[in-house]
């Protein structure tokens, strides 16, 4: 971060930049790149729009910007592996059009490309500044640069210094800093806070949690309230309000986040489908749910009262005796709507028959004269002399 911040310092400052520090979520798992939230609704566009990365090169990459979260989402991953970016680089992004972002790579432990940018930048910008001197002043810029920047400090220091800045922007603006910029650095932790990023962040108990919004499901250093819709937050939160916890607080360390994310999801929904419930209910539903909850609580999560709830539920819809008198009951019930049913088959039946019967009726009494007419002029030609 450093580093970056020495290459965002020797950018034109006409061009709007800032430096972001990717983490696992940026190049690994879901592949996310969340903005700041200040850069993106003073520079891009507030609708969902397609964006331009340029590499040093030159070398452009279309990818799908997201309004509502500030973030680059389809195409992000391609430029992730054709730069071979790794969790500990920096990236600095300059805007240079009005959906163009010019990106620099510093990368963790390659020292050669970022001293090689900085003489680029030093070189472009004393072209710009004086075209007839430009090679006598390209020598004195980069002696110049060379003499200013400080020595490269040792990763390990690097990360040190880069978390205690972290921790810094996250409640004091740094000195000299203009405000814009401190403003910029917040909004933008908490945008990521909703991305799946690693923050350095104090460990918080539930009991100081006084609203669904102050509410983060936060596992291992990792936020990964992107991966749940609010819906599915907002009833896990009245959950954990319910045992006054949090109900992940347990869960084995290591497990991949995507799987954490589906284990809360699915004790939301076994616990909505609970709630829905009833008599009629069968037992395969309630072991099955009973299987999920068992498997939430080996990986570590604090389901058990939901198990003992479902005990409860299951021993009173099949194994007390009201629940034998009440399945009786409405197994009886059941009976008698089929049975009237039927009778009503029947009687609409019988009603088909007596209009088919008075059809037929009238049929007779209409041609019983012809008949009978017709009937005696063949028995006289029967009984005629020969």
């Amino acid at each position: 971060m450093i580093r970056a911040e020495e290459v965002q310092s020797n950018l034109e400052p006409a061009f709007p930049s800032f430096v972001k520090s990717l983490v696992r979520s940026h190049v690994a798992s879901c592949f996310w790149m969340g903005l700041p939230g200040t850069f993106c609704r003073a520079h891009l566009p507030s609708v969902d729009t397609t964006v331009t990365l340029q590499d040093e090169c030159g070398k452009e990459f279309k990818m799908k910007y997201i309004a509502y979260k500030t973030g680059l989402s389809a195409g992000w991953r391609q430029f992730c592996v054709a730069h071979q970016l790794f969790e500990g680089d920096a990236l600095v992004f300059q805007l240079t059009g009005s959906c163009t972002l010019k990106v620099y790579i510093i990368r963790a432990n390659d020292l050669t490309e970022v001293d090689g940018a900085l003489c680029l930048l030093n070189l472009d910008a004393q072209i710009k500044q004086n075209v007839a001197d430009s090679a006598e002043m390209k020598t004195a810029a980069c002696k110049s640069s060379k003499r200013k920047r400080p020595r490269s400090l040792p990763q390990a220091v690097v990360q040190k210094k880069n978390k205690k800045s972290v921790q810094l922007r996250l409640s004091v603006p740094q000195a000299g800093q203009p405000a814009e910029q401190s403003e910029n650095d917040s909004e933008e932790v908490g945008s990521e806070v909703l991305e799946g990023f690693k923050l350095s962040l104090p460990t918080v108990h539930f009991k100081d949690i006084k609203s669904f919004e102050d509410f983060n499901i936060l596992v291992d250093g990792l936020v990964l309230d992107s991966e749940l819709s609010e819906d599915i937050r907002n009833k896990y939160y009245k959950l954990c309000c319910n045992q006054n916890a949090f109900l992940h607080d347990n869960l084995i360390k290591g497990v991949n986040f995507k799987l954490i994310a589906g284990i809360i999801s699915e004790t939301v929904n076994i616990a909505d489908a609970m709630r829905a419930c009833t008599l009629t209910t069968s037992r395969d539903k309630f072991a099955t749910w009973d299987k999920a909850l068992k498997a939430s609580e080996l990986f570590g999560m604090n389901v058990g009262f939901l198990r003992a709830r479902l005990s409860r539920l299951l021993s009173l819809a099949f194994d007390s005796e009201g629940a034998t008198k009440t399945r009786r009951y409405l197994e009886a019930r059941f009976e008698r709507v089929l049975t009237e049913d039927e009778i009503k088959s029947h009687e609409a039946k019988l009603v088909e028959l007596k209009e088919a019967y008075e059809r037929y009726g009238a049929n007779v009494e209409r041609l019983k004269s012809k008949a009978e007419g017709y009937d005696l002029k063949f028995q006289e030609q029967v009984l005629a002399p020969w």
